[in-house]
């Protein structure tokens, strides 16, 4: 449970920054120092369509709370619904209509949620806009908190059409897919006519439906006085001239960060609307897995099982012992050990990542990884001519280090990709970097230069003394790091 937030009693759950592409004229740093000039404790990002700016958000709102100010990042999107179609359809545009939706993640699961709806907006909904659909809203809606939304809502668009059985029937379906606790009629008032008109609809909706009533300033800018550059922005928006008469414009100058005291007078009938704001902010707990290994875990195809090897244990045995004489080596406590939980976890897949290693040994070198001595073929090039034993000993000590540094699913989703690449017949290049000192990666086919033939080290790519990831560029990789100790095989020595 979030910790309670104190005064004031007001929260903005409805902004837009710049990330909102020529439409928000608030800049994050601008944005929440004036949220702590008010005295606020926590502010919402709803940007148009997308999570590009949530990331910087979520980081200036820890810096804030490092000074002491403990400001809370509330983080959503004001997603493009379409209503009686999906998103995969393409209709001609005139009979295009998409709404405005706002949500707020409201745990973690719901951001993996919000990004999972944003990501496919883009991937397979993008027509004008990146859109989500009603079914794939209610199929990813667990964490999250929906909101009726502004004018451009399905409810209020509804409401403004005079139509309340619709806009009745899309709150219902809406408390359907949200559940009653996490969503909410949301309360505009710009001083714009149609606000005004649909605000006894929403009200009746709300109590109808027993639902909270929340107040939201529809932030576009800081400032007040920042309406004139808001203005020119969507000029550029639009292509169209400051003195056109007939160019879209925001008919009022109060889409501002508005203080608690200003939202009061204006929602002074319905305080509770106010107070509601804090109820929202308060159910939102959301912390980003900032600093850990966020990878994505690699995911069998169907009736693919995978069967444990126990080789894989003689592996990570292998690692343990590695990293024991460096520390030892480098006079530090030889303690290191891998948990019986992490075994388990790189059983499965580091198993699977063997068989294929082992599969791609047999093709590139004609070796037998289980019965080496069969090998009869002199012709492996390489410093010190490394026998058949030899490689499979580097193929031991680069599992271990890629089972041991958490980089098994690395490699297999990699493998993945570009093998479903070359069986499609799309071409791939030979690999460049550090990554192609790697023979588990030339025993893939992720990469096509031999490291055995050129004295390439694995060592530029992983290391047991740098337990972080690859970088893309040699300027940021850690030097090489050769073990204080000579460490088997054999042909460690010759490169």
């Amino acid at each position: 449970m979030a910790d309670e937030l104190q005064s004031p009693d007001f929260v903005h759950l409805h902004v837009h920054t710049d990330y909102s592409m020529l439409d928000g004229c608030s800049r994050i740093d601008r944005l929440m120092s004036r949220a702590c000039d008010m005295n606020m404790r926590a502010v919402a990002i709803t940007d148009h369509g997308n999570l590009f700016g949530l990331f910087d958000f979520w980081h200036e709102a820890q810096q804030k709370s490092k000074s002491g100010l403990k400001l809370k990042p509330l983080l959503g999107c004001e997603l493009y619904l379409v209503w009686d179609h999906a998103l995969t359809d393409k209709p001609d545009r005139r009979e295009h209509k998409y709404y405005h939706m706002g949500v707020l993640a409201r745990s973690f699961k719901g951001y993996q949620n919000l990004t999972k709806l944003v990501s496919d907006a883009h991937v397979r909904g993008l027509h004008y806009k990146p859109r989500t659909d009603i079914t794939q809203l209610a199929q990813h809606a667990e964490g999250l908190i929906g909101f009726s939304g502004c004018l451009q809502g399905v409810i209020p668009q509804n409401l403004l059409k005079d139509d309340y059985e619709a806009a009745r029937k899309a709150c219902a379906r809406f408390v359907e897919i949200f559940g009653r606790e996490n969503f909410v009629i949301e309360l505009m008032d710009h001083g714009l006519e149609e606000q005004k008109r649909i605000i006894p609809g929403l009200l009746k909706l709300a109590e109808e439906f027993k639902l909270r009533v929340v107040a939201t300033n529809d932030v576009h800018y800081v400032d007040a006085q920042d309406s004139v550059a808001h203005d020119a922005m969507l000029c550029i928006q639009t292509g169209a001239r400051l003195a056109d008469e007939r160019r879209m414009r925001y008919t009022a100058q109060e889409f501002y960060l508005k203080s608690e005291k200003e939202m009061l007078r204006i929602f002074s009938e319905v305080p509770e609307a106010i107070k509601n704001t804090v109820a929202i902010a308060e159910m939102c707990d959301v912390q980003l897995p900032v600093g850990k290994n966020n990878y994505p875990v690699y995911v069998f195809s169907e009736g693919v099982k995978p069967k444990s090897n126990k080789k894989i244990d003689k592996i990570l045995d292998g690692y343990e012992a590695l990293k024991n004489r460096l520390a030892k080596a480098a006079g530090k406590p030889a303690d290191f050990s891998i948990s019986e939980e992490n075994r388990q976890a790189y059983r499965a897949n580091g198993s699977y990542l063997l068989d294929l290693v082992k599969k791609g040994l047999q093709e590139r070198y004609g070796v037998d990884y289980d019965n080496p001595d069969s090998w009869t073929d002199e012709k492996t090039p390489g410093p010190g001519k490394a026998s058949p034993s030899d490689l499979c000993r580097r193929v031991d000590y680069e599992l271990g280090v890629i089972a041991g540094t958490g980089f098994v699913d690395y490699f297999l989703i990699v493998w993945d990709f570009i093998d479903w690449a070359r069986r499609q017949g799309i071409p791939v290049g030979p690999g460049r970097g550090s990554g192609a000192g790697s023979i588990v990666a030339y025993c893939l086919k992720i990469t096509d230069i031999d490291p055995i033939r050129f004295g390439l080290l694995f060592e530029r790519f992983l290391n047991p003394e740098r337990v972080s990831a690859p970088k893309n560029t040699a300027k940021t990789e850690s030097p090489i790091l050769l073990p204080s100790a000579p460490l088997e095989p054999k042909w460690w020595c010759a490169i």
